[in-house]
């Protein structure tokens, strides 16, 4: 996420330069996304745990280990084998995404004289790259009658950077599979793929853990394996939506859809964020713009539970306007605040440029990513000083306090404002039998110094340390202990970060040269008709946490504005059915909708054609290959079965001197790809048939009817009824 699926952070020096991640769009075979007559896409309620078992996924799996794509030549024999006797579409479904999965762990050892689009043929394509893990996933489910559709949309896989605001090269398509009552997510090839050692070489991290580092990513795109990832079959949609965002809103499969802005400022969440039920606690949001050269990072366990937890901060070296000093040394600029179970990452900012924060952690087993976020610090920093120190363990009670034998019974989180010349007293129970030791931090002043300004009294099952600091400024307060009578040394078991009141900025009441220009700029703008231009300015203005009065409010409701008429006419120019009806619905559900009425008139006109169109062409992309196959076989065809095929390949545009003998027709059908017959037809667009093309297609067709045609074949039948449609709806 950053990653979809599995992308990790190993470093390897070569690998394809294409995202992997994302599915390929060349199919030889053309299958319509969505058939007729499916249930339409609704929310569902059930959680992936209700109705997906351990013993389904033990049942299914043990089938789907026992079947050899070499033993079926049909993909209806090949899906019957593989769910004959399960329980139920669940468990049938879970046998064929394993059997995929396995054949890609297989390799490509199959033989290469496979019959052309048998499962094994098929098979060989999905692992070359020639074929989707959607289209073998949808025609073995379609295959048993289960319900399965193409998804396209956009997902944020290893092309993908946190913070990015354009997403719009992040293409990609998966599937949805209807079992158990309501529309699964299933995306084979992110469960069955993963990159290892992708980097874009712009990062350099500063900060892990507490511990400083220059360590500069070197660029790669990573290599490709293997992979079986459970994540991906059935994913529940209030996760799914993280990382992936359909072209149709409908199916995002949410009662409450997604807007594409959403989708791009929702936070960057690895899938242990979910599996291990965290939350964060400040905004959910992938971006965070520094205030004071601060930013504020939450997050804590959904059961209140504590949980152990690192991090790691970078600094983008080619996207930031300033570098950073060679001497300066981040180990002290990110304060860990613990309180029970939610923790604190509080970020601060040696200098002007762009940053990534990673959080690790919240399992059992291990340390995975859960989350990362984009910081931007665009402000001067020239006030903003490192912490006192940095403890592995943070500030404020948590597990480690509680392992060295302390529970706090006066102050449970990890900041305590004090002022300078009065006493704060913290207050500990004693669980164990141990030594305690007291310090006090400043970065300007010595232990020595500070040593009289703190003492503690251990009176039988109760700690008390009392601290006073000499003057205004942060300090930190380090409680360490040992066992009792030990020799060994103190161990850290809880800190305290302390302020005196007068840290807290003071707010002007008057705006600076920086802050007046930000402001005529965002004036300015409403001039503009170029919604990024806007959208600059605005961000402009927002850094400096300025009072509206108004121009803001303006400023925003013109680019959105803006941003919807460009999606109608962008979408009216790409002529694109998904594109249009999000554009449509967006434009018609928002404020402006009778502002854009003509636009919205002009796109829904638009809309009409192309779905007329597409329901011509529903029953040629229904054809199987083998009635093509018939109508190809034909040696000495009657003059209707030339007369219906040249009339059809006037329409998808070929010229009369490529259509003057049968074999010429002939070596037509035979192109598989872009130039495949059914792919054309499913790509047809009135706008590029000329008058001639319909006149002429028209004069071949007169002398017959559909039913003459039918009675021929099948196939031709199909194909006169698609033409005499289009020319009829031509003329």
């Amino acid at each position: 996420m950053g990653s979809g699926g599995s992308k990790t952070t190993e470093s390897q020096k070569n690998g394809p330069k294409a995202d992997v991640l994302k599915e390929t769009d060349e199919e030889p075979i053309s299958l319509d996304d969505i058939v007729e007559g499916y249930p339409p896409p609704k929310a569902v309620r059930d959680k992936k745990r209700h109705i997906f078992t351990e013993e389904d996924k033990k049942v299914s799996d043990s089938r789907a280990n026992t079947i050899r794509v070499e033993d079926y030549q049909t993909f209806e024999e090949l899906s019957r084998a593989l769910t004959e006797g399960l329980q139920n579409d669940v468990q049938k479904v879970r046998a064929i995404f394993t059997w995929i999965g396995l054949q890609g762990t297989k390799g490509n050892n199959s033989k290469n004289n496979a019959a052309p689009m048998s499962p094994q043929h098929i098979v060989q394509l999905v692992i070359q790259r020639k074929a989707s893990y959607n289209l073998l996933f949808v025609m073995l489910c379609r295959a048993v009658k289960i319900p399965c559709v193409f998804i396209r949309g956009l997902a944020k896989s290893a092309a993908y950077e946190v913070g990015d605001r354009t997403v719009d090269k992040l293409g990609n398509s998966w599937t949805a599979v209807f079992v158990s009552g309501g529309w699964r997510f299933v995306f084979p090839l992110w469960a069955f793929s993963a990159i290892v050692g992708h980097s874009t070489g712009t990062w350099t991290l500063v900060e892990s853990d507490g511990q400083g580092a220059r360590e500069t990513e070197a660029k790669s795109s990573g290599v490709t394996v293997a992979n079986f990832n459970d994540y991906y079959f059935l994913t529940d949609p209030d996760e799914f939506i993280y990382t992936c965002f359909p072209h149709d809103s409908k199916w995002q499969l949410l009662a409450k859809p997604y807007t594409k802005q959403q989708f791009i400022d929702i936070a960057n969440c690895e899938q242990a964020y979910f599996e291990n039920h965290i939350q964060i606690t400040t905004k959910l949001e992938c971006l965070y713009k520094s205030e004071n050269g601060v930013c504020d990072i939450g997050i804590k366990k959904a059961n209140e539970e504590e949980f152990k937890h690192l991090y790691k901060l970078y600094f983008n070296h080619e996207l930031s306007k300033t570098k950073l000093s060679k001497e300066l040394q981040l180990d002290r600029y990110v304060a860990v605040m613990n309180n029970k179970s939610a923790v604190n990452f509080r970020i601060r900012f040696p200098g002007e440029g762009i940053y990534k924060m990673e959080i690790y952690g919240g399992s059992p087993t291990g340390f995975p990513l859960i989350c990362s976020f984009r910081l931007d610090c665009n402000e001067g920093v020239s006030n903003v000083k490192p912490f006192p120190c940095n403890p592995e363990s943070g500030f404020g009670p948590n597990l480690v306090t509680v392992s060295a034998g302390l529970e706090a019974e006066s102050h449970k989180t990890g900041f305590i404002n004090v002022k300078k010349n009065k006493n704060v007293n913290i207050r500990f129970n004693l669980n164990k039998h141990v030594q305690v030791q007291t310090v006090l931090v400043h970065n300007n002043i010595q232990e020595e110094v500070l040593s009289r300004h703190v003492n503690h009294k251990v009176k039988g099952q109760h700690l008390e340390v009392n601290v006073e600091v000499p003057q205004q400024g942060e300090y930190a307060l380090q409680i360490n202990t040992k066992p009792k009578g030990s020799s060994e040394p103190f161990k850290n078991a809880c800190n305290y970060l302390l302020a005196s009141e007068d840290m807290n900025k003071k707010k002007r009441f008057y705006e600076n040269a920086a802050e007046k220009k930000a402001r005529n700029e965002l004036e300015g703008c409403l001039k503009s008709n170029d919604p990024e231009s806007i959208q600059k300015a605005i961000d402009n203005f927002d850094q400096f946490d300025l009072d509206d009065k108004g121009k803001r409010e303006k400023a925003e409701r013109k680019k959105n504005f803006l941003v919807l008429q460009k999606e109608l006419k962008e979408a009216i120019a790409r002529r694109n059915v998904d594109v249009l009806e999000t554009a449509i619905d967006n434009a018609k559900s928002s404020e402006f909708s009778s502002n854009l009425q003509n636009h919205i008139t002009e796109a829904e006109q638009l809309l009409a054609e192309l779905r007329k169109l597409k329901r011509f062409a529903h029953e040629v992309l229904q054809m199987k290959q083998s009635t093509i196959s018939e109508i190809h076989s034909y040696k000495n065809p009657r003059p209707l079965a030339y007369d219906v095929m040249k009339a059809t390949y006037f329409l998808l545009g070929e010229k009369e001197d490529h259509l003057q003998e049968w074999e010429q027709i002939q070596g037509l059908m035979r192109k598989s790809g872009k130039q495949g017959l059914l792919r054309r037809v499913r790509q047809f667009d009135t706008i590029n048939v000329t008058e001639n093309m319909v006149n002429s297609a028209a004069q071949l067709l007169r002398q017959y009817d559909e039913e003459t045609a039918t009675t021929a074949s099948a196939g031709l039948g199909t194909f006169y009824k698609w033409a005499s449609n289009v020319v009829g709806n031509m003329t």
